[in-house]
Protein backbone atom coordinates (compact mmCIF):
# COMPACT_ATOMS: atom_id res chain seq x y z
CA UNK A 1 0.00 0.00 0.00
CA UNK A 2 1.27 3.89 -1.06
CA UNK A 3 1.24 5.96 1.71
CA UNK A 4 2.47 9.62 1.91
CA UNK A 5 4.34 11.06 4.75
CA UNK A 6 3.91 14.49 5.17
CA UNK A 7 6.36 15.88 7.18
CA UNK A 8 4.93 19.78 8.72
CA UNK A 9 6.96 22.28 10.65
CA UNK A 10 7.24 25.97 11.53
CA UNK A 11 10.17 27.81 10.09
CA UNK A 12 10.98 29.92 12.99
CA UNK A 13 11.64 26.13 14.32
CA UNK A 14 13.56 25.00 11.68
CA UNK A 15 15.84 27.93 11.70
CA UNK A 16 16.23 27.70 15.74
CA UNK A 17 17.66 23.78 15.16
CA UNK A 18 21.12 23.85 16.95
CA UNK A 19 23.74 21.90 14.83
CA UNK A 20 24.34 18.82 16.71
CA UNK A 21 20.49 18.48 15.91
CA UNK A 22 20.38 19.54 12.34
CA UNK A 23 23.35 16.80 12.29
CA UNK A 24 20.99 14.30 13.32
CA UNK A 25 18.31 14.93 11.27
CA UNK A 26 20.34 14.68 8.08
CA UNK A 27 21.63 11.02 9.33
CA UNK A 28 18.18 10.04 9.91
CA UNK A 29 16.67 11.33 6.93
CA UNK A 30 19.97 9.24 4.80
CA UNK A 31 19.37 6.39 6.42
CA UNK A 32 15.79 6.09 6.17
CA UNK A 33 16.10 7.17 2.65
CA UNK A 34 19.02 4.23 2.23
CA UNK A 35 16.76 1.40 4.24
CA UNK A 36 13.88 2.28 1.75
CA UNK A 37 15.56 2.01 -1.00
CA UNK A 38 17.47 -1.11 0.00
CA UNK A 39 14.40 -3.10 1.11
CA UNK A 40 12.06 -1.88 -2.40
CA UNK A 41 9.55 0.97 -0.19
CA UNK A 42 10.97 3.88 -1.32
CA UNK A 43 8.97 5.89 -4.19
CA UNK A 44 9.80 8.98 -3.93
CA UNK A 45 10.79 12.64 -1.29
CA UNK A 46 11.53 15.96 -1.60
CA UNK A 47 11.25 18.97 1.05
CA UNK A 48 8.99 22.34 -0.39
CA UNK A 49 10.63 25.34 -0.49
CA UNK A 50 9.00 27.69 1.68
CA UNK A 51 8.81 31.60 0.85
CA UNK A 52 7.05 30.93 -2.60
CA UNK A 53 4.24 28.78 -1.52
CA UNK A 54 1.29 30.27 -3.55
CA UNK A 55 -2.76 28.92 -3.90
CA UNK A 56 -4.97 29.45 -6.56
CA UNK A 57 -8.34 30.06 -5.80
CA UNK A 58 -11.48 30.47 -8.13
CA UNK A 59 -14.74 32.21 -6.61
CA UNK A 60 -18.45 31.02 -7.83
CA UNK A 61 -18.31 33.47 -10.59
CA UNK A 62 -15.06 31.28 -11.80
CA UNK A 63 -12.50 34.38 -11.11
CA UNK A 64 -9.06 33.70 -10.03
CA UNK A 65 -7.13 34.77 -7.53
CA UNK A 66 -3.21 33.80 -6.37
CA UNK A 67 -2.93 34.46 -2.89
CA UNK A 68 0.73 33.71 -0.93
CA UNK A 69 0.66 31.36 1.19
CA UNK A 70 1.61 29.00 3.40
CA UNK A 71 -2.22 28.26 4.16
CA UNK A 72 -2.00 25.76 7.45
CA UNK A 73 -3.28 26.82 10.64
CA UNK A 74 -0.94 29.03 12.52
CA UNK A 75 2.63 29.53 11.60
CA UNK A 76 2.75 25.59 10.29
CA UNK A 77 4.00 24.73 7.02
CA UNK A 78 4.69 21.27 5.41
CA UNK A 79 8.18 21.33 4.75
CA UNK A 80 8.18 17.73 2.60
CA UNK A 81 7.01 14.57 2.08
CA UNK A 82 7.79 10.78 1.25
CA UNK A 83 5.89 8.66 -0.68
CA UNK A 84 6.11 4.77 0.43
CA UNK A 85 5.32 1.97 -0.60
CA UNK A 86 4.78 -0.23 1.93
CA UNK A 87 2.60 -3.62 3.61
CA UNK A 88 0.75 -2.15 6.41
CA UNK A 89 -0.14 1.19 7.52
CA UNK A 90 1.76 0.21 11.00
CA UNK A 91 5.37 0.23 8.86
CA UNK A 92 4.01 3.55 7.24
CA UNK A 93 3.85 4.88 10.95
CA UNK A 94 7.38 3.25 11.96
CA UNK A 95 8.96 5.14 9.30
CA UNK A 96 7.19 8.66 10.34
CA UNK A 97 8.05 7.85 14.06
CA UNK A 98 11.80 7.96 13.40
CA UNK A 99 12.22 11.85 11.67
CA UNK A 100 13.34 14.45 14.01
CA UNK A 101 10.62 16.97 13.06
CA UNK A 102 8.03 14.60 14.87
CA UNK A 103 9.64 16.26 18.33
CA UNK A 104 8.42 19.63 16.71
CA UNK A 105 5.58 18.88 15.46
CA UNK A 106 3.01 16.50 13.17
CA UNK A 107 4.28 13.92 10.49
CA UNK A 108 1.11 12.73 9.18
CA UNK A 109 0.77 9.53 7.63
CA UNK A 110 -2.01 9.27 4.66
CA UNK A 111 -3.00 6.21 2.32
CA UNK A 112 -3.34 7.46 -1.37
CA UNK A 113 -6.30 6.35 -2.97
CA UNK A 114 -5.96 6.40 -6.29
CA UNK A 115 -2.09 4.83 -6.38
CA UNK A 116 -2.59 1.35 -4.46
Amino acid sequence: MKYLILIHNEAATIESIPADLMAEYTRVHEAVIAELMASGEFVETDELEVPTAKQVRTDESGAVTIVDGPYTEGREITGGYYQVDVATEQRALDIAARFVEARFAPVEVRRLVHNN
